[in-house]
């Protein structure tokens, strides 16, 4: 198959999902099995919005993934470090790994509450419906 010019779209990093649904959309235009946007009753840049959007959410979720150990890790040795620094009580230890294991407990149910509020804009909707048809066609081929 021929490889179209994307030089112009270096805004976009093929290998996400974005850039996925774009490369289908765009390889495939001719296919007339390919289902198209109309059918859905979406607007095409009612689309690339919330394409975007979408990406933006899975971005959130990968630096999460990625950085989640060191931010959980400082999270638990600054109130360690602190402890140990200011308090010269043997007893007070059990309290700065207490509090550094409620700080990691936070910062991680603070995490998915933001993630389940911003997924929720992502379900059961015809953008959602569109993307699968066009996986599933993707995948059917």
């Amino acid at each position: 198959m021929f490889q179209i010019d994307r030089s112009y779209i270096d805004h976009i990093s093929l290998d996400s999902l974005q850039g996925h649904i774009w490369d289908i959309r765009t390889d495939h235009k001719n296919d007339p099995t390919l289902p198209k946007i109309e059918n859905y009753h979406i607007k095409e840049e009612a689309f690339e919005a919330y394409l975007e959007k979408k990406q933006k959410f899975e971005d959130f979720k990968d630096s999460w993934r990625r950085y989640r150990y060191m931010i959980l890790g400082l999270a638990f040795v600054v109130p360690v470090a602190l402890f140990s620094l200011l308090v010269k009580d043997k007893n007070m230890a059990m309290y700065a790994y207490a509090t550094g294991f409620l700080l990691c407990m936070l910062i991680y149910m603070v995490y998915l509450l933001i993630e389940g509020a911003r997924a929720k804009q992502f379900r059961n909707n015809p953008y959602e419906t569109f993307i699968k048809a066009l996986l599933s066609w993707e995948a059917s081929k």
